[in-house]
């Protein structure tokens, strides 16, 4: 399990690393939604190397037939928050500069393409909880001790983000969704058929709802107009 770990800390870290730095070398302000073609292969590159390294655990789940119906099934899923992203969020009013945090992250005025390169970033970070989930299955660990620690992990991790930054209204409201996100999703995986389907879409859909939340609290006052 240890092994497991290190190796997903290391991908983690790496990738962040080398976005940062690809973002700086093309002197970009927000590497998703200036470069999103560019940010989308390059996490589908990670993804690849994701599965590369964990194939071992991943042989009896990642076939080339589960592949293809799990491409299958999301698709019409993908194509659906496709058109919310263009369709649905500009009709939203607009986040206002003055109300927004002083250091806000990307979402908050970012166009439908940012969410082109986020897909395929939430498709990386499933693989690499995937990985997780599965290697702490492996090593005899029970469903609730997985659920436990992965709500502890997902939760101090971005409980981080205040050092970052981010006002504490943000952090709060992304700690107690990945706490809540760590208990469940170790079910999903491991109790239910198509766990990474059900997995990425939870994922998806709260970023999915938390912009939308994010435009209404945040909306540009009457009075501004």
């Amino acid at each position: 399990m240890v092994p497991i770990l290190l190796t997903v800390a290391v991908l983690w870290m790496a990738s962040s690393w080398f976005y940062y730095a690809l973002v700086e070398a093309l002197s970009l302000d927000s590497g998703y939604d200036d470069a999103p073609i560019i940010f989308a292969g390059f996490y589908l590159v990670w993804s690849g190397i994701a599965l590369a390294l964990f194939r071992p655990l991943f042989r009896v789940h990642v076939t080339l037939r589960r592949t293809a119906g799990h491409a299958i099934a999301l698709s019409p899923v993908l194509i659906a928050y496709a058109l919310y992203v263009s369709l649905v969020l500009p009709l939203l009013p607009d986040v206002s500069v003055l109300r927004a945090p002083e250091n806000p992250p990307e979402f908050m005025f970012a166009s439908a393409w940012n969410y082109l390169p986020k897909s395929v970033d939430i498709l990386f970070q499933q693989i690499l909880v995937a990985a997780m989930v599965l290697g702490a299955h492996r090593a005899g660990l029970g469903l609730r001790t997985i659920s436990l620690g992965m709500a502890v992990m997902f939760g101090g991790f971005h409980l981080m983000l205040i050092f970052d930054g981010f006002t504490s209204l943000y952090v709060t409201r992304f700690t107690i969704a990945a706490s809540i996100f760590g208990l469940v999703i170790p079910w999903l995986y491991l109790r239910t058929r198509d766990g990474f389907r059900w997995a990425y879409g939870l994922h998806w859909s709260f970023y999915a709802v938390d912009a939308a939340v994010t435009h209404l609290v945040l909306a540009v006052p009457p009075w501004a107009n």
